[in-house]
């Protein structure tokens, strides 16, 4: 006849639980480490050589200035700086970011504030919030749903 008591079970239990613990806690000190370093002020390394041109500075306004100044800007960093940096942080390729940086600094298209904010640091994500209204039927709720399906 076969045992099919629980005998042992406990020590299993208890070694499979300190094994677990012991390889999550090898783990923190290397992602205290990256975290050190990949803080909220950290830029990361360029991909790509965009060519800036600082003369682009005159087409914002002063209050346009004063918000990059008070909201999206590192340290040491210029506005043309920051456009750069944003389009090298969502281009795919050197063209691209080239494009990407023209369209900002000319002022044809701003990106979203966590765009701006985050984009090439090691902070946040690039997500903003969409509000939508939904009509109070079941079309109504299934086509908002799937709206935001494809955002």
């Amino acid at each position: 006849m076969t045992d099919r008591s629980d005998t042992g079970s406990d020590a299993l239990v208890t070694a499979a639980a300190d094994a677990l613990a012991a390889s999550v806690l090898a783990n923190v000190p290397e992602a205290a480490a990256k975290a050190r370093k990949d803080d909220s002020k950290t830029i990361h390394d360029r991909r790509f050589a965009i060519v800036t041109d600082p003369s682009r500075d005159e087409l914002l306004t002063d209050f346009g200035k004063e918000t990059l100044d008070d909201r999206y800007l590192l340290p040491n960093e210029t506005y043309q700086d920051l456009f750069a940096r944003v389009a090298d942080a969502y281009a795919d390729d050197q063209d691209h970011a080239q494009r990407l940086y023209d369209y900002v600094s000319r002022l044809w298209f701003m990106p979203a504030t966590p765009v701006l904010s985050n984009g090439g640091t090691g902070r946040g994500l690039p997500i903003s919030c969409y509000l939508n209204s939904v009509d109070d039927s079941l079309e109504g709720i299934v086509n908002t749903w799937n709206e935001n399906v494809w955002l």
